[in-house]
């Protein structure tokens, strides 16, 4: 977890020199982000995982498809989110255009994949 926290920061920090440049980088960097938050989320439920590893699994439908439309949302560059709507008053696409919900969402898409794969 704390590998993942690092890269996590230097990505950031990579993130915020690409947009200062305007480079090609902040898309790929942006999913990159993204995927190491999506990690970190997998990495809470560890106890999860272990016994996912152990072969207990049962596949919880009412919780997979949500986790999967909000594993697609995640994964789309916030860029695209103000391309699509601008900066408006709504909440939804205010929450994918800020860095801090668009995170905080990528660790619980993580999260919540574990818990809708293992068995209670």
């Amino acid at each position: 977890m704390i590998i993942l926290l690092f890269l996590m920061v230097g990505n950031y920090y990579d993130l915020q020199g690409a947009a200062q440049r305007a480079s090609d980088d902040t898309f790929t960097l942006l999913i990159t982000m993204s995927l190491w938050a999506f990690l970190f989320g997998v990495l809470i439920e560890w106890e999860g995982l272990r016994s996912l590893f152990k072969g207990k699994f049962n596949l919880n439908w009412l919780l997979l498809i949500p986790t999967v439309i909000l594993s697609i949302l995640v994964f789309i560059p916030n860029v695209y989110w103000v391309k699509w709507y601008g900066v408006s008053q709504f909440i939804y696409p205010n929450i994918f255009f800020l860095p801090e919900t668009h995170m905080v969402l990528s660790v619980l898409a993580g999260i919540m994949l574990v818990r809708s794969i293992v068995e209670k």
